[in-house]
């Protein structure tokens, strides 16, 4: 760990990793789940809480850490740095006070940064030897003695990353001031411990080239393109065979690509677009494992995760609360943008590669006009580079692949609307209805337990009222914090008694839920000869099969049967097996490739409050199935009428 001496050094494995957590954190609060998380993992031990605390009693004894209550200045605040360290006591952790410059990995971030800003405004040999300085903090690697969790091991990664490209930064500085003789032997040195490193390679090939060792520089090429292909398989970068070409022709200077690149040079900072995210995200452990295991899986050129749901399901908040979770594991920046417009119109690709290139330097008159030559320029940035892109509300697979562009040691992380398959997605994570404990729960943190346990049946009618979607949940968590007084079965009564707009007693509730304008955007991907069958098939009933179908649209029963599945691609439906003749209702038994297609209350609430495609009131169910009974629309098209089903 980059730390300054102390007095004394705790000797137990697991003070040192307590230690280190609350100094990576200095000045801000560390949760007591995290520094759980971090010394036991997934599976703490019933004393786990209790054991913490005596590590906390034992740093403090040890290290002469004073404090326990709160502190008088909160976190952030100038005045909060004081002369001695000091360990405080928070609500829900604990928060290490330090004097400023008590630890290297401050002090070395803080000279990258100042070095940085001394390099884009032209101070070449002045952020060279900031640089140095700032390199020079390093005696090891950054967690030695430390045994470092999850946490701590993705810091431990991002101050790596941080020194690597420190170290770049300072040698492509001397390479720009003629020094290419001294550096020989360091990049020497560095591409053997870096062997698939293409920009130290590249380095070091202009080095040699300029120092009048042709020769040499082309066997170092040679070099990195047999380290890429035993390490990876790859074949070397186009800039990195650029260089060569260039070499083998023999021009006389060859200008550091880092310096004459269409990315400019003053760009060093990590970009971040990523918006803000949930403080805490309630019942998706195992997705989230699940991401975490597929980002982690090297042997894909780069991770891209697509993330799956029904409308309300919480895609967009999931996406985004991981993409904070890991962002730290990317030092080169988080690039995020939304692929479908508020009006449900898909954003083109190449309006989102422009937006990427900008928010990475290009100048606006060197972006490229097609699609083709955008992706390839943003290909070209993001190799070699470790980047989290993220991409929210995809619609279709012509309009992400394009956007697949990162390299390896990047990740995507995806959320769309439906299914989609492609290549370039290497994992998919499904997200359901909460469980009935996760649900719940959320309404327990924002209510208390008293209030659910004060009318347990109200409780009870929230959940089914929110079908357990987080998003409707959270809209009832909230309702219930702005008004504490109320008691569950007051607030279930909020929503059931809202004012009638000719879609039942559910439909008012889904459009307050927030569910209304997931399910709209939804529907707004199909076209438009499906989005009337759709509501038509609503308005029948809450389960059909393809020969019900087919007679309540006018189509043979196959072109039916194709809507039904067009319509579970998007999560409006859901496959039941068929039920074989003759077997009890409800037994499991069912054929192998019979369905009934299910539209969920919540969906079905949802079509019957929306307008159809020709601007009618949403159609109305009959009264019969398992969804909300709704009266029929002024002007519902004739059920005989025949649908056109499209793809």
């Amino acid at each position: 760990m980059l730390q300054r001496s102390a007095i004394a050094t705790p000797t137990a494995p697991k003070l040192r990793t307590v230690m280190a957590l609350l100094a990576m954190n200095a000045g801000s609060v560390v949760g007591t789940h995290q520094l759980v998380e971090e010394l036991w993992g997934e599976n703490p031990p019933p004393s786990s809480t209790t054991t913490l605390q005596t590590y906390i009693y034992q740093l403090r004894k040890t290290l002469g850490l004073g404090g326990s209550g709160t502190p008088a200045h909160l976190p952030g605040d100038p005045a909060a740095a004081g002369r001695d360290p000091v360990l405080h006591t928070m609500m829900n952790g604990y928060l290490l006070g330090l004097p400023e410059k008590s630890l290297d990995s401050q002090e070395f971030v803080a000279r990258a940064r100042r070095g940085r800003a001394e390099m884009a405004a032209g101070e070449l040999e002045k952020a060279a030897v900031t640089f140095r300085s700032a390199l020079a903090l390093w005696s090891g690697a950054a967690m030695t003695g430390v045994t470092a969790g999850p946490i701590l091991q993705a810091e431990e990664v991002r101050l790596e990353e941080l020194r690597k490209t420190v170290l770049e930064q300072r040698i492509d500085i001397d390479l720009r001031l003629g020094r290419h003789r001294e550096v020989i032997g360091e990049l020497i040195a560095i591409v053997a411990q870096q062997p698939i490193h293409e920009g130290f390679h590249a380095k070091l090939m202009l080095a040699l080239y300029q120092a009048g060792r042709r020769s040499e520089a082309l066997l170092a090429y040679q070099g990195a393109r047999t380290a890429l292909a035993r390490e990876l398989g790859l074949e070397p970068s186009a800039e990195l065979r650029r260089l060569q070409q260039k070499m083998i022709a023999g021009e006389p200077v060859i200008e550091n690509p880092a310096r004459t690149s269409a990315f400019p040079a003053s760009r060093t900072d990590p970009v971040t677009r990523l918006p803000p995210g949930l403080p805490r995200l309630v019942g998706r452990e195992a997705e989230l494992d699940q991401v975490g295991a597929a980002v982690a899986d090297r042997l894909a050129s780069a991770p891209a995760v697509l993330v799956l749901g029904p409308p309300g399901s919480g895609k967009s908040a999931f996406l985004t609360y991981t993409a904070h979770r890991l962002r730290s594991a990317y030092p080169d920046g988080d690039l995020y943008a939304r692929l479908l417009g508020p009006d449900g119109t898909p954003v083109p690709p190449e309006t989102v590669l422009n937006d990427f290139l900008g928010a990475i330097g290009v100048r606006p008159e060197r972006i490229p006009a097609t699609l083709e030559e955008r992706a390839r320029m943003f290909r070209s940035w993001a190799d070699g580079r470790k980047v989290l892109i993220v991409l929210d509300d995809a619609t279709d697979t012509a309009q992400l692949r394009p956007l697949l562009t990162a390299g390896p040691g990047s990740a995507v992380l995806v959320a769309s609307r439906r299914r989609l398959v492609d290549p370039g997605l290497t994992a998919t994570v499904e997200l359901p209805p909460l469980s009935p404990d996760a649900a719940r729960r959320m309404l327990a943190d924002a209510c208390g337990d008293h209030r659910l346990a004060a009318d347990a049946d109200a409780t009870e009618g929230l959940l089914d009222l929110c079908a357990r979607l987080p998003v409707a949940l959270r809209v009832v968590a909230d309702r219930g914090r702005l008004r504490p007084h109320w008691p569950m079965g007051r607030l279930l009564r909020s929503y059931r008694t809202a004012p009638d707009r000719e879609a039942g007693p559910e439909g008012p509730a889904l459009a307050e839920l927030g569910l209304l304008g997931s399910v709209d955007l939804t529907r707004r991907l199909l076209g438009a000869e499906e989005r009337r069958a759709l509501h038509r098939l609503a308005a029948a009933d809450a389960t059909v099969t393809p020969e019900d179908a087919a007679g309540i649209l006018g189509v043979v029963p196959g072109d039916a049967e194709s809507l039904l599945e067009h319509l579970v691609e998007h999560y409006l439906m859901h496959p039941d097996p068929d039920p074989v003749p003759g077997q009890p209702s409800g037994s499991g038994a069912g054929t192998d490739d019979r369905y009934r297609y299910r539209f969920s209350p919540a969906v079905r609430a949802a079509l019957a409050v929306l307008a159809d495609p020709a601007g009618h009131p949403g159609p109305a169910a009959r009264g019969h199935g398992t969804g909300p009974s709704v009266p029929a629309p002024r002007n519902a098209a004739r059920a005989d009428a025949p649908v056109l089903v499209t793809r």
